[in-house]
């Protein structure tokens, strides 16, 4: 999939509104125009129940012996995780969550006696960080052990050589979305106009996103592991 950087899409939309020398609109607000409808985008997935489909993706974190936190990616939707997934030369499960009833006292009793290499995780936001926390303690150091499947940002535009990872469905009501700010702006007397035609993209938007056929990789609901853990 080609994803379209911030410099080709903001010299598209500069060329059709004929505002290429004008200092008007300065390029700051232009790539906020663009991240407010990449927001909006973003909450349209969401809503059409999509987000299996355009922002689920995993990351591999490698574990230490001895060590319990670990670092969640940047990119996690306040910590939406589908699905963490251990593997090491003997074992795959699932992670299960702890319960959070007696969460903290299971974790000094696990810290404290267990060797065992099942674990159960929590999750915590410290600060700006999200912390996956396994019980018990890594017993050895294993790399790519946990696959963490989840849910993600769409990305955001930074400068002219960024790219956001939208559906490319999306490209039209996005550019729509950014003349309609910068008509809006002007008290231009297209704004209306391209109100309408704003509208009428986003509904067509929606229908595409819900009618695009998902992966079936990305589906997991089936996935089955007793295979695996009857053998672990």
């Amino acid at each position: 999939m080609a994803y379209r950087t911030f410099g080709e899409l903001s010299t598209q939309v500069q060329q059709e509104l004929d505002i290429e020398e004008e200092e008007f609109i300065q390029p700051q607000e232009l790539i906020n125009y663009f991240n407010s409808g990449i927001t909006i985008i973003e909450s349209e997935i969401v809503k059409l129940g999509c987000k299996e489909k355009y922002l689920q993706t995993e990351a591999f974190v490698s574990i230490v012996a001895g060590q319990q936190d670990y670092n969640l990616p940047d990119d996690i939707i306040e910590q939406k995780i589908r699905k963490i997934i251990y593997r090491d030369n003997t074992n795959i499960y699932t992670l299960k969550p702890a319960k959070v009833e007696g969460a903290y006292e299971g974790e000094d009793v696990a810290r404290l006696y267990s060797s065992s290499d099942y674990y159960y995780y929590q999750l915590y936001k410290i600060g700006e960080d999200h912390i996956l926390r396994i019980s018990p303690p890594a017993y050895q150091s294993v790399t790519d052990a946990l696959r963490i499947i989840y849910f993600k940002d769409l990305n955001r535009y930074e400068d002219d050589d960024t790219k956001c990872d939208i559906p490319v469905v999306c490209y039209e009501y996005l550019l729509s979305y950014v003349r309609y700010r910068v008509y809006m702006k002007e008290t231009h007397v297209n704004m209306q106009p391209e109100a309408a035609i704003m509208a009428n993209l986003l509904q067509l938007m929606r229908e595409t996103l819900q009618n695009q056929v998902a992966d079936p990789d990305m589906d997991l609901n089936d996935m089955d592991l007793t295979h695996y853990e009857e053998f672990s």
